[in-house]
């Protein structure tokens, strides 16, 4: 007889082409592409759930999602078989059984959010899809005092794009929004224990604006605090943003920053793959 068996995998991906993680009625999605390959595998559909609902051209490098089916199928031949025919801004990383009562987003206690800004005079060729090219110069300082303004516990309902959705609960905890600056990058890191729709990309595009001395810290006091709708400055970019990490055991900590290697990290060019199984 053949048994249900339950997967997680870890999957990194290039969302400048997708949608999004999310199955919807448009395609391509991250999700759609990985549910076909997993039912010309198993000759069954497969629903998955990822930890992070990755929006449109939103990349990730350590996405997880869970799965259940009824398969001969063992880890080492779902990892080979889904690497072989998923197409290539789609990479699966690892393969595991997992306990059946494990959910990739529910079981998570913490994500970790990368925002890349590239600033020169001359865009660059090769990070274009994975960072914001801004021309302007920005103070860091004054970006790194304001970031720790969204630390702790808030109601981030003006850093949400889908405020006004009935019955969304807007509080959310940040622990932890380091700015790191690796010339000429500026890497945003954001660790908190979940995120509204675009608050990333809401936190980031106001903090650039007020580097720009195009606006005050205290916005983001005044946006935390009111219970008026505030739009404190524009959404950055989706294809700046990665899904760096999702956390399912402590400690739940930014990992530690090495100026001499991030940059190379980040683009995974000096990245070894994980074992796959």
């Amino acid at each position: 007889m053949i048994e249900k068996k339950y997967f997680a995998i870890t999957i990194k991906y290039q969302g400048t082409r997708f949608l999004g993680w999310q199955i919807q009625p448009q395609t391509p999605t991250v999700q759609q592409e990985i549910e076909t390959v997993l039912e010309r595998l198993t000759g069954r559909q497969v629903r998955i759930f990822g930890a992070g609902r990755t929006d449109a051209g939103v990349h990730a490098l350590e996405q997880i999602a869970n799965f259940s089916v009824v398969t001969r199928l063992d880890c080492a031949a779902l990892y080979k078989g889904l690497n072989a025919l998923l197409p290539d801004d789609i990479v699966v990383i690892q393969v595991q059984e997992c306990d059946p009562s494990f959910h990739a987003r529910f079981s998570a206690i913490g994500k970790y959010y990368l925002y890349a800004v590239h600033m020169s005079d001359i865009p660059s060729l090769w990070t274009r899809h994975f960072s914001l090219h801004v021309r302007h110069k920005v103070d860091i300082g004054l970006m790194q005092s304001a970031a720790r303004l969204f630390i702790g516990t808030h109601n981030f309902s003006n850093f949400c794009a889908n405020s006004g959705r009935e019955n969304e609960v807007f509080q959310r905890t940040i622990y932890d929004f380091r700015i790191e600056h690796t010339p000429p990058f500026v890497f945003f890191h954001v660790l908190g224990k979940s995120f509204l729709y675009k608050m990333v990309r809401l936190m980031v595009g106001t903090l650039i604006e007020i580097g720009r001395n195009k606006n005050n810290s205290d916005i983001i006091t005044r946006a935390l605090t009111s219970t008026d709708r505030i739009v404190p400055a524009p959404v950055a970019p989706a294809h700046g943003l990665t899904l760096r990490k999702i956390f399912y055991e402590p400690p739940v900590e930014i990992p530690y920053l090495d100026n001499s290697c991030n940059l190379f990290l980040y683009f995974d060019v000096l990245n070894s793959e994980k074992d796959g199984i």
